[in-house]
């Protein structure tokens, strides 16, 4: 056997302690070289870390016979060598379309829930998988391309908790090459997953092109990207605990949608500490379900800070706000102005007047209404009501459909040179909740959007008054009033 790479192996397991208080541990087979070899030196080593070594595999049902044949062998290898398995069928893509997700993410999510149950039926367990270190250097640069927020680490943790256990990988040291020559000496002749091939996914284009490149410059580099990891995610804990002790140093007030700091006290303290702050509250105001913090959202809010402008505010994402008034600065979960001023009710079947514009509506369960220009057509069950219209206040803002994030009101009028004198009358159509769904002519909201499973439609129009309304004796009118 690969006698270095067992050492290797050997090291990084006692040095990360990852069999400590661990009776059992399940590795997650996908009848690959990485896990086949995983499960194999986790076999022969069983009673030298004194542990209980057991296989579960999941039938993703992606690959037709070729995942069937997958299953089979990982279940003939255990067989021959005495190894418990659990094996799970799930449907990927039936979760992927109910949960709107990618094929990827919703494989992973399935995986993961999966984990959590193993790790609950087996208390004092833990899961192996078989990621190494040409793995990490992937996931290190594809993170770091995408743009992802620096405050944590790029890479695979060694270790994560799971449950009522955690997830290990004690391959993240060793290199792809070494894995493929363990199978050798072992007589492993692994399954290849056709899908590792394909270009349609970013991983794969980073092993087969920058990978090459990266090792041609430096055999170890794994080694350098491990240890830059582990440094950074322990400096990043670090960094942490300082910054939950400064942001209870600044805390004016905090509640589950509001938490208020003295910027002033903010600013006195070193500038990592100031993001990670920043970060803790937008985190804590989310929650979990929320839309990923970005470094772009900690810089706008310091960059508020270190104004010379007394005052301000800024919008995020899920209705979030933060607002400075002097040295204080609220971070605020919900709408601003949520009492709607100089506000209509719109009437539903009906038709609503402003000083210079009409407003009908109607309900359907016609699948082929469809929105015209002067429409918006609405879920009519996920709507939040009643509805309103009005006119635009300070610091509007809405989530339009077809771009991240939010825009401001003003700024739309500006872009679509809405003079200044049809500005303060433009109808805006709003929820109960005060968010904006409709700007009329201008954008429509992602909020309340129409679907599949939508069975009734709210369809609202807009016209000018004298322009193009219905005539008042027309049966069009008569149908509404």
């Amino acid at each position: 056997m690969d006698n270095v790479m067992k050492q290797d192996v050997h090291k990084f397991i006692k040095r990360h302690h990852l069999f400590d208080e661990c009776e059992r541990v399940i590795v997650a087979v996908s009848g690959g070289p990485d896990s086949m070899a995983l499960l194999h030196y986790l076999w022969q080593m069983k009673d030298q870390y004194q542990i209980k070594v057991a296989a579960c595999h999941l039938h993703h049902q992606l690959r037709g016979e070729e995942a069937d044949a997958d299953a089979h062998y990982v279940q003939q290898f255990c067989k021959v060598l005495g190894i418990p398995i659990s094996m799970k069928h799930v449907n990927v893509k039936a979760y992927a379309k109910k949960q709107k997700k990618g094929t990827q993410v919703a494989a992973r999510e399935l995986r993961y829930q999966w984990f959590k149950e193993l790790l609950h039926k087996y208390p004092n367990s833990k899961i192996a998988t078989g990621h190494h270190g040409d793995d990490q250097i992937e996931t290190m640069f594809m993170k770091m391309a995408r743009g992802s927020l620096p405050l944590y680490t790029y890479g695979i943790p060694i270790e994560r908790s799971l449950g009522r256990g955690s997830i290990i990988r004690p391959f993240l040291g060793i290199t792809k090459e070494k894995i493929e020559h363990y199978c050798i000496e072992a007589s492993i002749v692994p399954r290849r997953d056709s899908s590792n091939e394909s270009n349609a996914y970013t991983r794969n284009r980073f092993r087969k092109v920058l990978l090459p490149f990266l090792k041609k410059e430096n055999q170890n580099i794994h080694i350098h990207m491990q240890r830059q990891n582990e440094w950074e995610n322990e400096d990043h804990e670090f960094l942490m605990t300082l910054a939950k002790e400064v942001k209870s140093s600044i805390l004016i007030k905090e509640s589950e949608r509001n938490v208020t700091i003295s910027g002033k006290k903010l600013l006195d303290v070193a500038l990592p500490l100031q993001r990670r702050v920043i970060h803790l509250i937008l985190s804590y105001l989310y929650g979990k379900n929320s839309p990923v913090t970005t470094s772009i959202h900690i810089e706008q809010v310091l960059e508020m800070l270190h104004s010379e402008k007394t005052s301000g505010e800024i919008h995020f994402s899920d209705s979030l706000f933060v607002r400075r008034e002097y040295d204080v600065c609220h971070f605020l979960k919900g709408q601003v102005n949520t009492v709607i001023e100089q506000a209509q009710s719109l009437t539903i079947p009906g038709i609503t007047f402003t000083s210079t514009w009409l407003i009908e509506t109607y309900v359907t369960d016609d699948t082929k209404v469809v929105e015209e220009s002067n429409q918006i057509i609405l879920d009519y069950e996920e709507v939040s009501k009643p509805l309103h219209i009005r006119g635009k206040q300070p610091n509007d803002r809405m989530t339009c459909r077809g771009m991240e994030g939010t825009k401001k009101i003003g700024r739309l009028f500006i872009d679509r040179k809405i003079s200044k004198y049809d500005r303060k009358d433009w109808p805006l159509l709003v929820d109960e909740e005060g968010r904006i769904l409709w700007v009329p002519f201008l954008h429509r909201s992602k909020i309340a959007n129409v679907s599949k499973e939508t069975k009734k439609k709210l369809v609202v129009s807009c016209y000018r008054r004298n322009e193009s309304e219905p005539d008042k004796g027309s049966d069009e009118y008569r149908r509404f009033v």
